[in-house]
């Protein structure tokens, strides 16, 4: 009998565990964004035919310096930094998927460029579709705009 370790399982353990630690607020707040971000992210995949195990990773990660922190400044960047070790070390991940993941989450941010990178793009809407479905009557800030109208036609 072979045993499997659900990938998804260990970091979402490892997402509640930063979480449970912080403010409760702001856990709040991350509990909410995180899993919902993780869930379009898996959507999306399915659409687009991308690794979902690996979009889900990604959504569950991608602010993981600013819930720990609060510290908004570079947090896409900080945020791809500090998920590789912990990445590393459930020694589950190749380094390929390791590299993928943070470099979509470092990227995330920059919502107003497209690099073709089939993961990068998928966690910028992700994001942003999750930030549409929480806020359904909401203007989009300016910079989501492009990203929203385009997941809408896509989608709907």
């Amino acid at each position: 009998m072979e045993f499997t370790i659900d990938r998804t399982a260990v970091v979402a353990n490892a997402v509640r565990t930063m979480l449970d630690s912080i403010d409760e607020q702001r856990a709040a707040e991350g509990y909410i964004h995180l899993f919902g971000v993780a869930k379009c992210c898996v959507l999306l995949a399915k659409k687009r035919g991308l690794d979902c195990e690996l979009a889900y990773i990604m959504g569950l990660l991608h602010d993981y310096s600013y819930y720990l922190t609060g510290d908004r400044e570079e947090h896409a960047r900080k945020s791809g930094d500090m998920i590789l070790p912990l990445l590393a070390k459930t020694e589950l991940f190749v380094i390929c998927e390791m590299g993928t993941i943070a470099k979509a989450i470092a990227s995330h941010s920059d919502k107003n460029k497209t690099d073709g990178n089939p993961y990068d793009e998928l966690l910028k809407d992700g994001d942003v579709l999750d930030r549409m479905l929480m806020s359904p009557g909401s203007e989009q800030k300016e910079i989501h705009k492009a990203r929203a109208e385009k997941l809408t036609q896509e989608l709907f």
